[in-house]
């Protein structure tokens, strides 16, 4: 497997992790923070659509960036 798909891979795993523990907290403080119970899984499944995308995409550019100089 090539170096920059073993790099991507790493980067997207390491943003689903973060994003992971995002959701955690929030499962535990949403209703501190005045959301309501309902709007739970669109702002799981659409963040982590979100991310899914643009992380392997920033990785991409943030290593094409990082040659250049």
């Amino acid at each position: 497997m090539p170096s920059v798909l073993k790099q991507t891979w790493s980067d997207l795993v390491s943003a689903l992790a973060v994003w992971g523990g995002g959701v955690f907290v929030l499962m535990f403080y949403h209703k501190k923070m005045g959301m309501p119970s309902e709007w739970m899984p669109q702002i799981v499944f659409g963040s982590c659509l979100v991310v899914l995308v643009l992380a392997p995409v920033g990785s991409l550019l943030w290593r094409r960036v990082i040659r250049r100089a």
